[in-house]
């Protein structure tokens, strides 16, 4: 939802822009809302089958219960939905690999806090696995906001560590975690590249229906307060998919179709004609162009005035205070503690968004130990117990990108079935426990998400509009055609950023935003219309 505040000329002191400074969607939709986003069920399914099959498969060899650690491979599947089977193959298979390696680590980490506890040691060794899944989190946090991977981002990487860290106190060994990762990774990528055969366009295929059906719901007589947002957002996936495909440029009937529900969505920009992008959703009548080289997009991050930093400083200072409160109240583990507060701060330094997902955790975690209650009455089998684990997992794929409250429903069973591997525990002391450090997690998310760094919004925006003005600069002085190229991508991935600096801005201070809005808004336009001008004017 956008709120249209005129923003005043702080050069003349006189000219109203008339631009729309945005605002949050409405807390009920931000809280309670599902978005549709197209055909979920494929992906659905592929997550559920990427658990099943090298879990079963051991489980009928006689590998009993341990065989279900597959899932913690299978993660990977989620990585690659939406993308084009040409790229989909190289994002599972390194997702994959993160995940047996962390997979690993997190064994390892286990292995060694628990022979230290059972050796009469301090509990502060439990610290020794807050240290090791803050770095995790830090690290992938600033490579994924980094390269704006999106959801679920860290979250399904420092699960993983999570989870093993668990396993040997059952008596698994790290090589059995990391040989049954292992197993589920391969299982991730078979199953995600299952379609390209019989139908080697259907994530082409999808990208575009969703982003049409996203534009139609946008320009309907009823819109939905984030139909534009969502329309805009679905507009530039599809494009991405196909660029990915290698299909932008040529007259395939996809790219048709996607340019013209492009096309109706840049006709209007609040009731008006468009020719340029907005400040708030950087669409204009033009193809996206595709994403910057992996190294162009880590070096902006790495700016130590950006975002990423600003997100993996809040993670140093959140995790460990979050582990460290847990094992001063007695919990046996604190990492329920330390993966509450991570979650809440990985996706962004908006404060707003932050504070609502820290009611999606807690809401959702209170729901999921209801589950949790249901499932602990079941006297599971080690078949029914994969079974169960594949379910929650195609449960959480469900709704992971789409309202974080409800994955947690799924997300919170899923990690205590998996790092039980379906033992009977004490469910009150399960349940207390949880719901302990949960509390704790989001409080000191919150507090670390409202305090450190305050100011940090302004400097964000500064340093975006900054790398936009001196992308500007650097092509202006290009006069190589393959230079110019490279420097239009990098540009519109910094105006990109920009628009996210912005949009947080105004969330956490609209005055201060409004008063900056002129300066943005000019080198905004501008940006754009040097983007224009050597792309044309129209699709």
């Amino acid at each position: 939802m956008v709120v249209s505040v005129g923003a005043q000329d702080q050069g003349t002191g006189s000219r109203d822009y008339g631009v729309p400074i945005p605002a949050p969607a409405p807390a009920r939709s931000l809280l309670l809302g599902v978005p549709k986003q197209g055909r979920r069920w494929p992906g659905v399914v592929r997550a559920g089958v990427a658990v099943c099959l090298p879990a079963l498969a051991g489980v009928a060899l006689g590998h009993s219960a341990v065989a279900a650690t597959a899932t913690l491979g299978a993660f990977a599947v989620v990585y690659g939905e939406g993308r084009a089977y040409r790229v989909r193959w190289r994002v599972v298979t390194i997702a994959a690999a993160v995940m047996v390696l962390l997979a690993g680590v997190g064994a390892a980490v286990g292995a060694l806090v628990h022979d230290a506890t059972a050796a009469g040691g301090s509990a502060l060794w439990g610290m020794a696995l807050v240290v090791a899944m803050t770095v995790v989190v830090a690290v992938c946090a600033f490579v994924v906001d980094g390269l704006r991977l999106g959801a679920p981002g860290a979250f399904l990487p420092l699960l993983t560590v999570e989870i093993s860290s668990a396993l040997p106190a059952l008596g698994v060994s790290v090589a059995e975690v990391t040989a049954w990762s292992a197993a589920g990774a391969v299982s991730a990528l078979l199953v995600s590249m299952s379609g390209l055969l019989a139908r080697p366009r259907t994530p082409e295929r999808a990208a575009v229906a969703t982003a049409v059906s996203a534009v139609e719901a946008a320009l309907s007589d009823t819109p939905a307060p984030n139909s534009r947002r969502d329309a805009v957002r679905s507009l530039h996936a599809a494009w991405q998919c196909l660029h990915d495909a290698a299909l932008v440029g040529r007259d395939h009937p996809l790219t048709r179709t996607l340019r013209a529900a492009h096309l109706r969505c840049a006709a209007t920009v609040d009731g008006h004609d468009a020719d340029h992008a907005t400040d708030v959703d950087d669409l204009r009548p033009q193809v996206p162009l595709p994403r910057p080289s992996i190294r162009y997009r880590l070096g902006r991050a790495a700016h130590l005035r950006g975002r990423s930093w600003t997100i993996v400083a809040r993670l140093l200072v959140a995790c460990p205070a979050a582990g460290l409160l847990a094992l001063a109240l007695g919990v046996a583990r604190p990492d329920w503690a330390v993966i509450t507060a991570a979650m809440i701060l990985h996706q962004g330094p908006d404060r707003v968004l932050g504070t609502y997902r820290g009611l999606h955790r807690f809401f959702g975690t209170v729901l999921g130990l209801v589950l949790l209650a249901g499932l602990a009455t079941l006297d599971l089998s080690a078949g029914a117990l994969v079974l169960v684990v594949a379910l929650l997992m195609a449960g959480t794929e469900a709704f992971l990108v789409r309202n974080y409250g409800l994955a947690m429903v799924f997300i919170t069973p899923l990690a205590l079935v998996l790092g039980g591997l379906g033992t009977h525990v004490d469910l009150v002391a399960v349940t207390r426990d949880r719901l302990l450090e949960t509390v704790l997690g989001v409080a000191v998310a919150l507090l670390v998400l409202w305090t450190v760094l305050p100011g940090s919004y302004r400097r964000i925006l500064r340093d975006a509009d900054d790398q936009v003005a001196g992308t500007i600069g650097r092509l202006g002085d290009a006069r190589e055609p393959a230079a110019v190229a490279e420097l239009c991508r990098d540009l519109e991935f910094d105006l990109h950023s920009s628009t996210t600096a912005a949009i947080t801005a105004a969330h956490t201070d609209p005055a201060w935003t409004r008063d900056r809005w002129p300066e943005h808004h000019h080198l905004h336009e501008l940006g754009y219309r040097i983007l224009t001008r050597h792309f044309g004017p129209r699709l």
